[in-house]
């Protein structure tokens, strides 16, 4: 069977083409990774009460000046009770009870700039006024003949707030950021057949920088008030992580600067950023602590 490095020397243009799409591929698994369990990224799922399955929405990121939605889907079990328990994170306040709604009714979450409804009972906390001020709270649910329990056990649900972000910054963001990751994979593959990857690494370093370092901080000043919230004023992991990005990266383009040619520098930037792109985003992230002021990336 022919290998990939010999078909890049018969037909070097199939070989870029499937190189492309594998590359591709692996950066959409990634991106797909990242959403799904990103912090913005809704809790959604069912818990069994005795007359039935209970399927929820429950909102982990808000914009100023919105309820936060917390909701239980059409059809709703018979019997069916519950409420929810909250306070805002890293807080003094004591907790506070919500039922939910009597009869059921529309909830629109936005996310990325998309609109979804959907019916069914539920509460609406206040919209917090602080950027990356948090809710801490546990949804109970139950039925007439049980006492109701938390869907989550004995760990709060986070949702975090932040201010309104132009769609056009979101949006150049994201294209560099998927740029950058698309074109990281595509220089790993370019040096493991002994190909042209130096303009790749190139390429790669200059979206990595206006990605990560220019429009990154830029959606963070709008979304949060600061311009960086990583290493050394917090701990926000997307900062983090395109930093250590970054480093690999700028490490490989010097090891291969003019004549020199070292695959291995690439190889390891190419790991480090894989394995940073499926590490949760939601371990850190910027947060208001109402007790000591801002701190930690934000200016509240």
């Amino acid at each position: 069977m022919i290998s990939l490095k010999e078909l890049a020397g018969k037909k070097p243009w199939l070989t870029s083409l499937t190189l492309w799409i594998l590359a591709g591929a692996l950066t959409l698994r990634a991106v797909l990774f990242q959403e799904s369990t990103g912090p913005t990224h809704p809790l959604k799922g069912e818990f069994k009460i005795v007359t039935g399955q209970v399927r929820f929405n429950f909102s982990r990121s808000e914009t100023i000046g919105s309820s936060l939605n917390i909701m239980i889907l059409d059809p709703i079990p018979d019997g069916f009770r519950g409420f929810v328990k909250y306070r805002r994170y890293k807080s003094d306040d004591d907790w506070r009870i919500a039922s939910f709604s009597a009869i059921s009714e529309e909830f629109t979450f936005v996310r990325h700039g998309r609109a979804e409804v959907a019916t069914g009972r539920g509460i609406r906390l206040p919209s917090l006024q602080e950027r990356a001020g948090k809710y801490e709270y546990f949804v109970y649910l139950g039925d007439a003949m049980t006492e109701p329990l938390s869907v989550t056990g004995d760990k709060a649900v986070l949702a975090r707030y932040k201010a309104e972000v132009p769609a056009w910054a979101i949006a150049i963001h994201v294209f560099l950021i998927f740029a950058a990751l698309i074109l990281s994979v595509r220089t790993v593959l370019e040096a493991m057949i002994d190909g042209n990857f130096k303009w790749l690494l190139g390429a790669n370093v200059i979206a990595l920088l206006l990605g990560g370092f220019v429009f990154g901080p830029l959606v963070q000043k709008y979304a949060f008030g600061v311009w960086w919230s990583g290493i050394p004023y917090g701990h926000d992991w997307t900062d983090n992580k395109v930093l250590v990005e970054l480093i690999f990266w700028d490490a490989a383009l010097i090891l291969n600067r003019g004549a020199k040619r070292n695959k291995c520098a690439v190889y390891l930037a190419g790991i480090v950023t894989l394995l940073v792109y499926f590490i949760p985003p939601s371990i850190f992230w910027s947060e208001f602590d109402y007790r000591t002021g801002p701190g930690h990336g934000t200016t509240g």
